[in-house]
């Protein structure tokens, strides 16, 4: 099965990639690196975006025949989110949403 991991640079994400490919399938990351690391992400299946760029993810979901999607990308400090609500809405939020239009674009 093809796996994009949204936010599969990060710690949570990165690790769910190295399971799935243990397991025998095909993980995809999709990251905009702004807190994840390329470090982290298997050789040659780091995809660079933002969730917020529905035509991308849609278009990657389709070169990489996804089945499923894993969703890790979002902001996640609690200070920050307090001093930078719109910040988080717009990540969290938004992206969440721009995800989900993405994924039935592509029919995954």
């Amino acid at each position: 099965m093809n796996v994009l991991l949204t936010g599969g640079a990060g710690y949570v994400g990165s690790h769910a990639a190295r399971l799935l490919k243990l397991a025998g399938h095909e993980p995809w990351v999709y990251d905009n690196l702004a807190f994840g690391h390329r470090a982290a992400v298997p050789e040659g299946r780091l995809i660079e975006g933002d969730l917020s760029n529905g035509p991308r993810l849609s278009a990657a979901m389709r070169d990489h025949e996804i089945d499923a999607v894993m969703h890790f990308a979002a902001f996640c400090f609690v200070g920050e989110s307090v001093t930078e609500p719109a910040k988080y809405y717009q990540n969290n939020v938004l992206g969440t949403l721009s995800l989900l239009d993405a994924m039935r674009a592509a029919g995954v």
